[in-house]
């Protein structure tokens, strides 16, 4: 049960988290199918360097993003279950943290490709090490995004828990963040998982943006006090 000031507190809180989500699926979105594809070739790289820095900024704005809708959701559930809150806010500022980590490591290529004059190593050495930091970030890409469904997963939990949003869209999304666990958990251990099957993840970018799209218009239905 909740005052009229707890109510309002509440559903604020509940924009800036729908506000996040709907803002971050889209930068990811629009990153990842219309700014990153074909840039990770190290010998055109320098021919598409602002596209690439459009890409890193994108990136680090996205993270910022998480930072902002990781604190909003933590006061939105804290009142259901302040320990579980607590967890899924750990996960997802890790998720954050670990997101900045891998931007500075998607921006090493460009660095060392740039400045090749300053390194006593042959050309063909320099484009093996800019292909090495992309395949470091791609193993970061896959832990960062374990994070993430692990934060994710608690936070829907608890809100599923105390019915402020319908069970449907609820289990879609517990749902969907198992299966991004599972998934990229694979990647990790399995390096050769055909990316094929990656496909069972393309519904959580709908749910994402549903969901973001559903806090803004709906809020969440809060006992009144």
């Amino acid at each position: 049960m909740t005052n009229n000031s707890d109510q309002k507190e509440l559903q604020k809180q509940v924009k800036i988290v729908g506000f996040t989500y709907l803002v971050t699926t889209l930068i990811g979105f629009i990153n990842n199918f219309l700014i990153k594809p074909g840039l990770h070739n190290t010998e055109t790289l320098l021919n598409s360097e602002f596209q690439f820095r459009v890409g890193v900024m994108l990136d680090f704005t996205m993270y910022i993003l998480v930072f902002w809708m990781t604190v909003a959701f933590y006061f939105l559930t804290k009142t259901i279950n302040k320990n579980s809150a607590l967890l899924g806010f750990v996960f997802r500022s890790a998720e954050a943290v670990m997101g900045c980590v891998i931007v500075l490591l998607y921006s090493a290529p460009l660095v060392i490709l740039k400045k090749a004059e300053n390194y006593q190593v042959s050309v063909d050495m320099l484009h093996s090490y800019a292909s090495g930091f992309f395949d470091i970030y791609s193993i970061g890409s896959n832990i960062h995004l374990v994070l993430m469904s692990i934060g994710a997963f608690i936070f829907i939990s608890l809100l599923v828990s105390a019915s402020y949003i319908p069970k449907w869209l609820g289990y879609w999304g517990l749902f969907t963040y198992i299966t991004v666990f599972i998934g990229f958990s694979l990647k990790i251990l399995l390096p050769e998982f055909p990316k094929s099957l990656m496909l069972v993840m393309a519904p959580g970018a709908l749910f994402e943006l549903t969901f973001g799209i559903w806090l803004l218009a709906k809020g969440v239905r809060v006992s009144k006090g």
